[in-house]
């Protein structure tokens, strides 16, 4: 089948063989990928210089497809499997977790010590443990189905994030998961949201689906127009999703007393952002990182025809995926879906 893969420092469109299902698993064959922001960080300068880009795969390993956002139609079934069958439409968790360990079994399931890893989906077909596969409502598209999995992790950064009805919220960040945050956290009751982006499309995007303000951070000052809109309190949330570093940093002074902050992105794994122990003293702030999206899935999937999510959508083939990558990297569209 065709897929794309990690090699040799690059992306490669190529023929790899198709997986076929054990007796818990379900094939499906992709009918859409989205190129997930971690990814986007193995070509990211201010990554790549602290570990490689698409490191090689181990000597003798055969190559992987890479991708995890998908949509697509059940193509095989395992013999187990009776919950699913073939030709139904469908979304998956590229993770399912063994239910039996202690993270498991102590509500940490995101940190379940045996995970069953899905096959890469950049690809015409993968292969998921049937717990990981969500069958799609009649009147939620294959398109729309890619974006379950990023759906859930603003599912699950709003659960950490303790947005209370009319509460103020800053979002650093208008990405995709900047913007699907931006539209649970409305649902979520918050009132008043600050959304800080540097490029215009985005800017205007989070506008349209309902941003009280919008700040260009490279134009504007972030700090003066938080404070025209709390008050001069600062947020009672805030959420990075842009994953730099002082940006990070910069949450701390826009959250009020008593704040939230979530650093709900990626950052390089040797980088530190300090805080000074004076400032949690004087503000008594909550600071949360966001892993992956725990018990988040079924309420995404009730989200999906909720939320308006085909303004964040475009399309491109497989056979240009590099250029996808590229024009993301460059601030070019919001959530690329690859179709293989």
């Amino acid at each position: 089948m065709k897929a794309a893969v990690r090699q040799s420092g690059n992306i490669v469109v190529m023929d790899i063989p198709t997986p076929e299902p054990g007796p818990d698993m379900v094939q499906v064959k992709i009918a859409y990928c989205g190129i997930c922001g971690s990814e986007l960080h193995s070509l990211d300068p201010e990554y790549t210089s602290r570990r490689p880009a698409f490191p090689a795969p181990p000597p003798g390993a055969p190559p992987r497809a890479m991708g995890h956002e998908a949509s697509g139609v059940i193509s095989k079934v395992g013999s187990n499997v009776k919950e699913y069958k073939v030709g139904q439409r469908v979304a998956m968790n590229f993770r399912s977790y063994c239910g039996s360990c202690y993270y498991c079994r102590n509500k940490m399931e995101h940190y379940c010590q045996a995970v069953i890893p899905a096959t890469g989906s950049y690809a015409e077909y993968a292969v998921y443990h049937k717990s990981a596969i969500y069958a799609l409502p009649d009147n939620v598209s294959l398109e729309e189905g890619a974006l379950l999995e990023p759906v859930s992790v603003a599912v699950h950064t709003i659960d950490l994030a303790n947005i209370q009805p009319g509460d103020t919220l800053c979002i650093l960040g208008a990405g995709p998961i900047g913007l699907l945050i931006q539209e649970v956290a409305q649902l979520a009751g918050a009132a008043k949201i600050l959304v800080s982006e540097p490029v215009e499309s985005r800017r205007k995007l989070a506008k349209d689906l309902g941003a009280t303000v919008v700040v260009d951070p490279l134009k504007e000052n972030l700090e003066e127009a938080a404070k025209q809109l709390t008050e001069g309190r600062g947020f009672d949330t805030v959420i990075e999703a842009s994953g730099k570093l002082a940006v990070a940093k910069q949450a701390l002074t826009l959250a009020d007393r008593c704040g939230t902050v979530v650093w709900a992105a990626m950052y390089p794994e040797d980088a530190e952002v300090g805080v000074a122990p004076s400032v949690m003293y004087h503000k008594e702030l909550t600071i949360r990182g966001v892993f992956v999206s725990p018990y988040s899935f079924p309420r995404a999937l009730n989200l999906l025809p909720v939320l308006k999510l085909k303004p964040l959508i475009s399309v491109m083939p497989i056979e240009q995926i590099v250029d996808a990558f590229k024009g993301l990297l460059a601030g070019k569209g919001i959530k690329v879906l690859i179709k293989p």
